[in-house]
C-alpha cells in the first residue's frame, strides 16, 4: 500500500521536462505580444474619413427641387454644426421641418439652404426626415424631403500589415480593447508564474493546462467586469460613451486578467448581492412558531425543560424573548428550550418569543405566550422524570395506579 501511494505521489509531482516548459513559454510569449499588438492597433484606430465633396445642384431646373442633403450621415454627438439642403429654385420663403416639426434654416442661395443642428438633434442614433415646404396661395406645399441619418461613431481598424480594414463602432472598439487587455494581463502573470516555478524546480506536468487557459480566463474575467461597469452595477450608473476613460477601463481589464481569481471572487460577491432574494408577498409559507401555550411553574420545582417548536425556516435558528423570563428560568438561544428552577412568585405575564432563521435576508417570527410562577404551597408533587424506573424492587413489572399505605385495608387473621 505504501509503495502504491509513493508511486501515485511521484506521478502527480513529476517535474515538467524542458521541452514542454519551453513550449509553454513560447505559447505565453506569443499570447503576450499578440494581445499587446491588438490593443495598440485598436487604441490607434482613427475615425473613418468620409468624402467631403459637396454634390452639385441640378443644372437644369424648371421647378423647385430638393436633390441632396450634405452630409446625409452624422455621428452621435458630432461637432458638425449644420448641413446643406441642395437643389434648385429655392427662395427665402422656403421652410424646413424635422420629422414634421418646424426647424430653423438659413437661406443661402437658390440652390443651397443651410440648416443648423443642435445637440438634441444628434443625441441618439436614428433618422431625421427633413422636409422642405413653401407657401402657395395661403397653403403649405411640400417641395421635397430627404433623410438625415444619425449613426454611432465608428473607427477604421487596421491590424498592422493585415490587408484591408474593419469598420467598428466605438462600443465594439472598447469591448475588444478590454478583451485583449485582459488576455495581456493574464499572459504576463502566467509568464512570471512559469518562470518562478521553473526556477524553483517545482513546475509539474499537470500544470500545463493551467497555463494554456490563462489568456482566455483573463479575457473572460475582464469581459464580465466590463459588463458590470458599463451596466452600472458596480458604479451605480451606466458609463457615458463620450465621457468614458479608456485608460481606467483598460487598467481594470488588465488587473482582472492578471488577478483573475480575485476578479472572480468580486463577481461572486456582486452576484450574491444583486440576486439577494426578497419576498414580500402576503400569504406565503413562512417561518412560524407553533407552540401556543406554556405550562405554569412552581417556586423551587425544576421547570420542564420545555422546548418551543417552530415550522419552516433555514437552520440554524436563533431564539430570544422579551421581557426577561422570571428569576431562575432561562431560554437557550440555540434550541429554544426553557429550563431552570423558579426562585420567586410571578403573576401571569405575557412574553414575546422571537425566532430568527439564517436565510438571506433573515426571516423572523414571533409569538406571545403567558407564564405564571406559583407559590410553593400551590405546587404539586415534583413530576417523576421520564427515565425513572416504575419497577418494584428491580422487577420488570410496572406499577399501575399505586395505592398509598394509609389507604390499604387492615389485615385480619394470620398464621398461628
Amino acid at each position: 500500500m505504501e509503495n502504491e501511494q509513493t508511486i501515485a505521489q511521484t506521478a502527480t509531482h513529476t517535474e515538467m521536462d524542458s521541452k514542454s516548459a519551453w513550449a509553454l513559454t513560447a505559447y505565453l510569449l506569443v499570447a503576450t505580444v499578440l494581445s499587446c499588438c491588438l490593443v495598440y492597433s485598436l487604441w490607434s484606430a482613427q475615425s473613418k474619413a468620409e468624402p467631403d465633396q459637396v454634390p452639385q445642384p441640378p443644372k437644369e431646373c424648371t421647378n423647385t427641387v430638393l436633390s441632396n442633403l450634405h452630409p446625409d450621415k452624422i455621428t452621435i454627438g458630432s461637432t458638425v454644426s449644420d448641413f446643406l439642403i441642395i437643389g434648385c429654385g429655392f427662395t427665402s420663403a422656403a421652410k424646413v421641418k424635422f420629422n414634421g416639426a418646424p426647424h430653423a434654416a438659413l437661406f443661402a442661395d437658390g440652390s443651397h439652404i443651410r440648416v443648423p443642428l443642435t445637440s438634441a438633434d444628434v443625441a441618439s442614433a436614428g433618422t431625421l426626415v427633413v422636409t422642405l415646404t413653401k407657401e402657395e396661395q395661403n397653403e403649405e406645399k411640400e417641395i421635397g424631403s430627404g433623410v438625415l441619418t444619425i449613426v454611432s461613431p465608428t473607427v477604421d481598424w487596421r491590424f498592422f500589415l493585415w490587408p484591408g480594414s474593419l469598420t467598428v463602432s466605438y462600443e465594439v472598439q472598447l469591448l475588444l480593447m478590454v478583451l485583449f487587455t485582459g488576455a495581456f494581463g493574464s499572459s504576463v502573470y502566467a509568464l512570471k508564474s512559469l518562470a518562478d516555478y521553473r526556477g524553483d524546480k517545482k513546475l509539474y506536468s499537470p500544470w500545463s493546462t493551467f497555463y494554456l487557459i490563462q489568456p482566455f480566463e483573463g479575457a473572460g474575467a475582464a469581459f464580465l467586469l466590463y459588463l458590470l461597469i458599463r451596466g452600472g452595477v458596480l458604479t451605480g450608473s451606466g458609463v457615458d460613451m463620450k465621457a468614458e476613460n479608456r485608460f481606467g477601463m483598460c487598467a481594470i481589464a488588465g488587473l482582472a486578467g492578471a488577478f483573475s481569481d480575485i476578479a472572480f471572487l468580486k463577481l461572486r460577491e456582486v452576484f450574491i448581492n444583486l440576486l439577494k432574494p426578497t419576498d414580500n408577498r402576503g400569504g406565503k409559507l413562512a417561518l412560524e412558531i407553533t407552540t401556543t401555550s406554556l405550562p405554569d411553574a412552581n417556586v423551587g420545582i425544576p421547570y420542564g425543560p420545555h422546548t418551543l417548536q417552530s415550522h419552516r425556516g433555514t437552520a440554524p435558528l436563533t431564539w430570544s424573548v422579551t421581557p426577561d423570563l422570571p428569576a431562575g428560568l432561562k431560554l437557550d438561544a440555540g434550541t429554544g428550550t426553557i429550563s431552570g428552577t423558579p426562585t420567586a412568585v410571578s403573576a401571569k405575564t405575557g412574553y414575546r418569543f422571537t425566532v430568527t432563521d439564517s436565510s438571506t435576508p433573515r426571516v423572523a417570527a414571533s409569538a406571545d405566550l403567558a407564564l405564571e410562577i406559583k407559590a410553593a404551597s400551590d405546587q404539586a408533587v415534583a413530576p417523576v422524570p421520564d427515565n425513572a424506573s416504575d419497577d418494584i424492587d428491580g422487577c420488570d413489572v410496572p406499577v399501575k395506579n399505586a395505592t398509598s399505605d394509609e389507604d390499604l385495608p387492615t389485615a385480619e387473621g394470620g398464621v398461628a
